[in-house]
């Protein structure tokens, strides 16, 4: 091809048509131009195809993860629930509020702490960030991603506190009034390693002595400060991190419909 111009313009020369040589090679100049910026225009098509396509499957399983966490928070909400229900029946028989036999005092002091983790994963959207993939994503799916996360981390910050105020005390005052009321949650048998460790006979107490330290203001304080720690918890998850992430498996939903 390069050889047939050549020979065109060569032939113009000869022939003494100088004017028209002169408008050949123009036009030929600008075919070249345009030739290099449909090639460009078709390169950078193909880029912004490839990013789109990265940022679709990003977005995919971004709500893949959030799915999941969605599911693990509803599940954990749930039994928390159920639990600090549990707790307060405790708290208000312990004001005199509330009357129950005996047997159900003790069956609720030992279901009224939950002791699972709740384990939030991150991964995929810790591995865009440090990719850089996370700028491929909205302003606002990156605000509500952002958003999520500081959930996360203040109530991880806030139930940590929490633990530390009244598991790690000096006196042992947590510890004693929760073995005295049977307040170890039982170990599901799949979950069993070792033997379950029986009460110290100095923790054991009769209904009587039981239903009296449950009324005695100290333990009603105790229990208090508890008890407020995993309300909080229950009150972060439905309405900070459970809202959050199905607002924002809302978002991803009606971005990648729009495409």
């Amino acid at each position: 091809m390069i050889k047939f111009f050549r020979n065109i313009r060569k032939n113009l020369l000869n022939e003494g048509k100088t004017g028209k040589y002169f408008k050949y090679a123009i036009g030929e100049i600008v075919l070249v131009v345009i030739g290099i910026l449909i090639a460009l225009q078709i390169n950078n098509w193909n880029e912004s195809r490839k990013l789109e396509n990265s940022k679709q499957k990003l977005m995919l399983a971004l709500k893949n993860e959030l799915v999941n966490n969605k599911n693990t928070l509803e599940t954990y909400l749930q039994n928390i629930n159920l639990t600090n229900s549990k707790f307060n029946k405790v708290l208000r028989y312990s004001v005199g509020d509330y009357t129950i036999p005996i047997d159900s005092l003790k069956y609720y002091l030992s279901e009224m702490l939950y002791d699972r983790t709740l384990s939030i994963f991150s991964s995929v959207q810790e591995e865009a960030i440090s990719s850089g993939k996370f700028e491929l994503l909205s302003d606002n799916l990156k605000q509500s991603l952002s958003l999520l996360k500081d959930y996360t981390n203040s109530r991880s910050s806030i139930l940590e506190n929490g633990y530390n105020r009244f598991y790690f005390g000096t006196d042992n005052q947590i510890e004693k009034v929760t073995t005295s009321l049977y307040m170890s949650p039982e170990v599901p048998d799949e979950l069993k390693i070792h033997p379950i460790i029986p009460t110290h006979p100095e923790f054991l107490l009769t209904d009587t002595e039981l239903s009296t330290l449950v009324k005695n203001p100290e333990t009603y304080l105790t229990l208090n400060k508890i008890y407020l720690t995993f309300i909080s918890d229950e009150v972060w998850v439905k309405y900070g991190l459970l809202d959050v992430t199905n607002k924002t498996i809302e978002l991803i939903n009606k971005e990648l419909n729009e495409k």
